[in-house]
């Protein structure tokens, strides 16, 4: 019985004296007019949800009827967070240590001939290759050129990085010292705020830990990260204090596991496997206790979590299938209905494993509740060539996977009403 119409909007960092809006909502002022003598405007009304969307209407003030003009009610829409979609790129890019035949002679690499397996000019395919992914985040493995080729490039690419280097590097008694490959984590900081970062038992005290407690997560970077909201940043003025740039958060984490094909290997990649989550259910539970949130609130179980790397195991071994058991779940596998056929692919004539490997052992997995959108297609045998990899197309003996994932909307406490 009460007709309306738009008076006015404003948005809540404007919003007018005794308007309790949240930072998020938007405020629309509306004239209300009686349909007849004798309707009534309400005295108030509860919160309510009114579209799919998580939108609700909050009735904060109105004036009282009167009968000689309408009545002003304002009403506040609250808007729910737009879900974040985040691409994710994972790549072995090979070691140039343990590649490339003047530095490696046993490594056997024939695929490209040997000036080519140099870092000089086949990490520039791998770059141009990464940028030209375009994604939000980026994990690596076998980076030993991190500091004078992959980070500057990155860098001025828009991208911040994380580099933990393996003190035990194979790629040490091949160059004298000269390279040590680690793992990599980049990030594009115009859409990513860093929060935190954990690199599980590090340093190793021996090359392949052996203690009575499993410290031995694989080489590994774990990072916690906020998106970065829409607004512009407030450095100063009464808001500053309260007012944070950023609201959704998950965990990203990279890893590069044990490769011995071997039964030992396969029963060190398990512990691996296992020993990762723990550290990063202790990574979640520390860094949102640091941040303000209580350690004991349910919401820390709904942290995302995106985990990409070379685990050097095949789908049917224990340590994926432990990561699956846990609910993590494989982007390509979910998209594709199976995993790849092959992520690595390459045919070696030197002492050090020789022989033809063909195998899917890196992955992108997300937590529950993390939507798996789409996952970027992989090229054939006959793309790639008889030769195997590495190649001028396709410059590692690993692909490159690409995933695009949306993380679950955060929705508003208690203490923001």
């Amino acid at each position: 019985g009460i007709r309306a119409r738009l008076a006015s909007t404003h948005g809540v960092a404007h919003r007018p004296p005794g308007c309790s809006a949240r930072r998020s909502d938007v405020c629309v002022t509306v004239r209300l007019s009686r349909a007849s003598p004798g309707a009534a405007l309400p005295h108030r009304a509860a919160s309510r949800v009114v579209s799919r969307d998580r939108r609700r209407v909050r009735f904060t003030r109105h004036a009282p009827h009167r009968k000689s003009r309408p009545a002003t009610l304002r009403v506040c829409v609250c808007r729910a967070t737009t879900m974040t979609t985040l691409s994710v790129v994972q790549y072995n890019v090979l070691a140039e240590g343990l590649s490339n035949p003047a530095m490696s002679p046993d490594a056997g690499f024939t695929s490209m001939p040997p000036e080519q397996m140099r870092w000089a000019h086949r990490g520039e395919l791998v770059l141009e290759r990464l940028i030209r992914a375009d994604a939000d985040v980026v994990c690596l493995q076998e980076v030993d050129h991190y500091y004078d080729s992959v980070e500057p490039a990155m860098r001025a690419a828009g991208y911040a990085g994380i580099y933990r280097e393996d003190e035990w590097s194979p790629c040490r008694a091949n160059t004298n010292g000269a390279l040590k490959d680690g793992v990599a984590l980049f990030y594009r900081r115009s859409k990513l705020e860093l929060v935190g970062c954990h690199f599980p038992f590090t340093p190793r005290a021996s090359k392949d830990p052996r203690g009575g407690r499993d410290e031995d997560a694989g080489k590994c970077i774990m990072a916690r990260f906020r998106v970065r909201g829409p607004d512009p940043e407030v450095t100063s003025g009464p808001r500053f204090a309260e007012y944070v740039n950023a609201t959704e958060s998950f965990i990203a984490c990279t890893a590069h596991f044990a490769a011995a094909k071997t039964e030992a290997g396969e029963t060190r990649r398990a512990r691996q496997a296992s020993a990762l989550f723990r550290e990063l259910k202790r990574f979640r539970e520390f860094s949102s206790s640091a941040g303000g949130e209580a350690s004991s609130d349910a919401s820390l179980h709904d942290v995302p979590i995106v985990f990409a790397g070379d685990l050097n195991a095949r789908p049917d071994e224990p340590a994926v299938r432990y990561l699956k058991t846990l609910e993590f779940r494989s982007a390509y596998e979910r998209v594709l209905g199976s995993e790849p056929k092959f992520t690595t692919w390459k045919i070696r004539s030197g002492a050090f494993k020789p022989g033809e490997a063909k195998m899917c052992i890196d992955y992108v997995f997300a937590s529950p509740r993390v939507e798996i959108v789409d996952v970027a297609a992989l090229p054939s045998e006959s793309d790639v060539g008889e030769k195997a990899l590495p190649c001028a197309e396709y410059p590692s003996d690993h692909l490159m996977l690409r995933a695009v994932l949306t993380l679950p909307p955060r929705l508003p406490s208690a203490g923001d009403e």
